[in-house]
């Protein structure tokens, strides 16, 4: 590696191993000292900082970070369920106005309220556990009090706007303490906790679908209260950060200016654009193919759930691979993979194995776009090292939330004005120029492939200077 190409100073060297991931106890023992000050008179010895990126912590805090994340998403990811039943049964069919608003408003406080989190969180560190067990605790208040709800307001309140607040502050505090878990393999450990939710979205529609039909929305949202609560209250109380917190009282500054590059932007604006039409399959899919392909209730939800189990493969493989080529290349792969399943999939999807084609392809690639994250990180950080990757990462997840919220209103509005009857496939139905929408926003969601040249660095970038740069934040930590 030329020596223009290291970010270190001279007295830190040796960061990689052949066998092994990532090392450096130098830069260990800076990143205690960072976060914890300079010893005091009466306790000299620093705390044993556990091993990033491996060893049997890392992993159990991952492992408890993919089910936390399959159960605090699954319900948002189901809502169509929720949508279809609220439609059809009392006391919530005479009053059909605004029931999609509820999943749209959940999904929406979940994005929106992750950058306030992450600020508040990295300037007081000492709320982050409080911030968590309270965001626990309005996931189940949010369950139990939409159980007894007998208006669509009531269910806004409730099932959108609690659970969605609690959801957020739970999720956050997970972004964060992961961030500090893994280094060289962020890529991949981001990628397997979103690929929690693929999981989540694959199984929970299912349950609902049965628990919504033999037990009502009653008792079907209590019980899975008694679910949260048995499998996220040990998580809560065992999830901890990698490295110690600072000293009591002290207020972290906290630093913005990866605000001001051009390249967090444009990058910004490419996730955005791809969230407007991000959503749109899973929530078309399942009327698309009662309507459409005359399937019945299982098989179309089944279109759904392989949907989002294919974003489990999509996202641990773009996570894996985020981690080994540059984030320009990946995220091209992630939306030309998608843009092309889109056009050509669903496009021409008039048969049932196509959808359950289009399903998977568009889980696999559309799915994993989120894991390019963590590369785009690291490109930030190349001139903004200070930059803290949770707080990036969850500003990048309001940028989807924005794009959340909209897609709703313009994909109805799409819905509305049909298609082109002269043309062949779904693009001669009224779907024709939705699905003509959601190609392109996949399209533009690779904008940062551009930023290969426009900006010196990007996409042109080693591996190798990806992990220096990686490893050189940790050590501003």
């Amino acid at each position: 590696m030329a020596a223009s190409n290291h970010l270190w100073r001279s007295d830190i060297h040796d960061f990689t191993t052949a066998d092994g991931p990532p090392r450096d106890i130098e830069l260990e023992n800076n990143a205690v000292q960072a976060h914890t000050g300079p010893p005091s008179r009466l306790d000299t010895v620093q705390p044993a900082v556990p091993p990033a990126d491996h060893g049997s912590a890392a992993w159990i805090f991952l492992a408890g970070c993919f089910i936390a994340e399959a159960l605090v998403w699954g319900l948002p990811f189901s809502y169509g369920v929720f949508q279809q039943y609220y439609s059809t049964h009392e006391p919530f069919a005479s009053q059909p106005r605004n029931i999609a608003a509820v999943g749209t408003i959940t999904t929406g406080f979940m994005y929106l309220l992750q950058p306030l989190v992450a600020l508040a969180s990295q300037r007081w560190q000492q709320i982050r556990r409080p911030i968590a067990v309270v965001g626990h605790s309005l996931l189940l208040i949010g369950l139990i009090s939409a159980s007894f709800a007998n208006r669509i307001s009531e269910l806004i309140i409730t099932q959108g706007i609690i659970y969605g607040v609690g959801g957020a502050l739970l999720y956050t505090i997970l972004l964060i303490y992961l961030d500090q878990w893994f280094i060289a393999r962020k890529g991949l450990a981001y990628g397997v906790l979103w690929a929690g939710t693929g999981l989540g979205g694959a199984a929970v529609p299912l349950i609902f679908n049965w628990s919504l039909e033999r037990y009502g929305f009653r008792t079907s949202l209590r019980m899975w209260a008694v679910v949260v609560f048995i499998f996220l209250t040990p998580l809560v109380i065992l999830i901890k950060p990698r490295l110690p917190l600072p000293e009591k009282g002290e207020i972290r500054p906290l630093n913005l200016r990866f605000l001001r590059q051009k390249l967090f932007w444009v990058l910004q604006l490419g996730n955005i654009i791809e969230g407007l039409g991000y959503f749109v399959p899973s929530i078309y899919l399942l009327t698309f193919g009662s309507t459409h392909l005359h399937l019945r209730p299982i098989p179309a939800t089944l279109v759904i759930s392989v949907l989002n189990l294919s974003s489990v493969a999509g996202t641990i493989l773009i996570g894996y691979l985020i981690d080994h080529l540059a984030p320009s290349s990946v995220i091209l792969i992630s939306s030309l993979g998608a843009a092309l399943s889109i056009f050509l999939l669903w496009g021409f999807a008039i048969s049932q194995p196509v959808i359950y084609i289009f399903a998977i392809a568009y889980g696999i690639f559309a799915g994993g776009y989120s894991a390019t994250w963590t590369g785009y990180v690291s490109e930030i950080q190349r001139n903004a090292r200070e930059a803290d990757a949770g707080i990036v990462i969850a500003i990048l997840g309001a940028g989807r939330g924005l794009g959340s919220v909209s897609s709703g209103l313009i994909s109805e509005a799409l819905l509305g004005y049909g298609g082109w009857k002269h043309l062949r496939g779904v693009y001669g139905t009224e779907y024709g120029v939705l699905i003509i929408f959601t190609g392109v926003t996949a399209v533009v969601g690779g904008l940062g492939f551009l930023m290969r040249f426009r900006f010196r660095g990007v996409g042109g970038e080693s591996v190798a200077s990806t992990m220096e740069i990686r490893m050189a934040h940790e050590e501003t930590r």
